[in-house]
């Protein structure tokens, strides 16, 4: 067995670890991150960060009571982001003719980045840069929030989710809570504009390919990036999506998708880097999501159809695990197979 299946087996035992793990069947919105792996030695990587900033959501006031404004200006503050970028040391062994250093070949991009980091430990990344072939180690960007625990619910409840497809750019309260949804389109821009560009000046170039994985909500903006901008990234993975989220409202965008003109979905479904991975939990409340009239549609019955469009492209699974013990089994399966 070569260092690299070596390495790979091993993260395979650490996802399996994880599976039994009972501390994940429900996340602890009270839990403090440890940074620690952040200032770890010779774990194969080196970390740089950046602070981001993005202004208040803006409210169309026209449309609401003084309460419901008063309400929705409690959730429509300024969101302060905090990504950590690990580069591979690997490339600053490989040294080209003059003297500058080699960009990684592929970058990862992380959601909820505070809990990417407190789910991953020394040996993980150590195994992940441990590759034979040099430059092909990837580049991990860890897309958090400067809060001290794993994630920032209100912030992430706006970014995460895309407008209703009928009411497209328009922020609005989510059914059933007061938090705001709706900002993916300026979350995405933000990634696009600000977060990538400072990505790229680190590494030196733009790799040749990128990815971006997402869990829960965030499985959602992995899936909005495939169907509204399938540009953006050449690999997708979504993590157990909320595709039950304002009654099934991604199934609208996944039609959209669809009735996109033939000549541009080839296009899409022929690049040989197009990579989609779907992960589902069996988690009760998830099993079955209403869309628009006249039929429901099942989580295993959306993914064979989106796998069905792209056919050899995409694949899904489902685990026998809670919601929030899927966070991490797919993100190590995701680090494994990129």
């Amino acid at each position: 067995m070569s260092r690299s299946q070596r390495s790979l087996a091993m993260i395979t035992i650490t996802m399996a670890g994880v599976v039994m793990s009972p501390s994940y069947a429900k996340p602890d919105l009270t839990k403090t991150v440890d940074m620690s792996l952040l200032h770890a030695k010779d774990i194969g990587y080196r970390f740089v960060y950046h602070t981001f900033s993005a202004p208040a959501p803006e409210l169309f006031s026209s449309s609401l009571t003084d309460s419901q404004l008063k309400t929705l200006q409690t959730y429509a503050k300024p969101r302060h982001y905090q990504v950590w970028l690990a580069i591979p040391e690997q490339t600053t062994y490989h040294l080209l003719s003059n003297n500058s250093v080699k960009t990684p070949s592929k970058v990862l991009y992380m959601l909820d980045g505070n809990a990417a980091i407190d789910d991953l430990d020394k040996d993980t990344l150590r195994l992940l840069a441990k590759s034979e072939t040099p430059n092909t180690a990837p580049a991990l960007v860890f897309i958090g929030y400067q809060t001290p625990y794993r994630f920032d619910v209100t912030a992430r409840a706006y970014d995460y989710t895309p407008p209703l497809y009928a009411r497209p750019a328009k922020a609005f309260q989510e059914e059933g809570r007061e938090r705001l949804n709706g900002g993916v389109e300026n979350f995405y821009t933000l990634i696009e504009k600000e977060i990538k560009p400072w990505v790229y000046e680190q590494l030196g170039d733009i790799p040749e390919q990128e990815a971006i994985w997402g869990h829960s909500y965030g499985g959602l903006f992995v899936l909005y990036n495939l169907f509204k901008h399938p540009e953006a990234y050449q690999q997708y993975f979504s993590a157990d999506p909320s595709l039950w989220w304002q009654n099934g409202e991604m199934i609208n965008y996944w039609q959209a998708y669809q009735n996109l003109p033939k000549a541009q979905l080839a296009d899409i479904t022929n690049n040989k880097h197009k990579q989609i991975r779907l992960t589902f939990s069996h988690s009760p409340e998830q099993i079955t999501m209403p869309v628009v009239a006249p039929t429901l549609m099942s989580k295993k019955e959306f993914a064979k159809e989106v796998c069905e469009h792209f056919e050899e492209r995409c694949s899904y699974q489902f685990y026998n695990q809670s919601h929030g013990e899927v966070f991490t089994t797919s993100l190590l399966e995701s680090l494994k197979n990129f």
